[in-house]
C-alpha cells in the first residue's frame, strides 16, 4: 500500500479542538466573523479553523462501522498505528488501532457538523473521531489519538497517571528520558486535541505535543 500520509508535530501551549458538540470551549477566538481555533507555537497563537469536509477516525478494525457507511461517508485507506506491542512498566498494554480520514460528503455549517461527530460517536461507542482543521495554506488534518508529554522530573510520573485515567487515556512506555506517550481511547470524554491542552495548562508537564494527520501528502510520521 502506498502511503500518502503526513503527521505534523507541534507543540501545544493554548488548543481546545471542538469537542464534538460541546457548547463551551474555552481556547476559541473570534477572528472577524469567523471563529478559529488554535494552538501555541514559539509563545505565540497559531490559528487554525474548522474544516467540516472530513473528520478524523480511528477503529480496533480496519474497515468502516456499518452505521458511519450507511450515512454515505467514505474513508482512505487504514494505517495502523503500530501500538500492540506497546509496554508500560514492563507489562503489555498497547492495543492497535486503524486510522483514517472520512470524507463527509456534504456542505455543512460548523454547528451541523459538530453535531454529526457527537451522533457518530453517540452511534458508535467503540470509535475515535475528532475534527478536520485547516492548519496551513496547503495542509490540513485531524489530531491523531496519540500524543506526547515530558514530565518535568521522573517523579511526576504520579501526576501524569492520574491526568490520564481522570481523562480515560492510557500511558505507553517512555519513548525517551521523561518522554511518553498517551493515547485517547474509546472510553475518553475529549478528544486528543483537548486532552493534550488540559495537560499543558496544568503547567505540571515540561511540553506537550500533538500530531495532525493529513492523508493528501506524500510522507507520513512513524513514531
Amino acid at each position: 500500500m502506498k502511503n500518502k500520509y503526513i503527521i505534523c508535530i507541534v507543540s501545544v501551549f493554548f488548543f481546545a479542538a471542538s469537542g464534538c458538540g460541546k457548547k463551551e470551549i474555552s481556547s476559541v477566538d473570534n477572528v472577524g466573523d469567523s471563529l478559529y481555533y488554535f494552538y501555541g507555537y514559539n509563545g505565540k497563537k497559531q490559528y487554525i479553523s474548522l474544516n467540516t469536509k472530513y473528520a478524523y477516525l480511528a477503529v480496533k478494525e480496519p474497515q468502516l462501522p456499518v452505521e458511519i457507511k450507511q450515512r454515505g461517508m467514505k474513508a482512505t485507506d487504514f494505517l495502523c498505528d503500530k501500538m500492540w506491542n506497546a509496554r508500560y512498566k514492563g507489562k503489555p498494554v498497547g492495543t492497535n488501532r486503524y486510522y483514517t480520514e472520512l470524507s463527509i460528503g456534504k456542505n455543512l455549517t460548523t454547528e451541523q457538523y459538530l453535531e454529526l461527530l457527537a451522533d457518530i460517536k453517540r452511534e458508535n461507542g467503540d470509535v475515535i473521531i475528532a475534527p478536520y482543521f485547516n492548519i496551513q495554506r496547503d495542509l490540513l488534518g485531524g489530531p491523531f489519538h496519540v500524543f506526547f508529554v515530558k514530565l518535568m522530573r521522573i517523579e511526576d510520573i504520579v501526576l501524569l497517571e492520574q491526568m490520564a485515567e481522570q481523562m480515560g487515556c492510557d500511558i505507553y512506555e517512555n519513548i525517551s528520558p521523561l518522554w511518553y506517550r498517551v493515547s485517547v481511547t474509546e472510553e475518553s470524554n475529549s478528544n486528543s486535541l483537548e486532552c493534550a491542552n488540559l495537560f499543558f495548562e496544568s503547567e505540571l508537564f515540561e511540553y506537550v505535543e500533538i500530531g495532525f494527520f493529513d492523508s493528501s501528502q506524500t510522507q507520513r510520521y512513524d513514531y
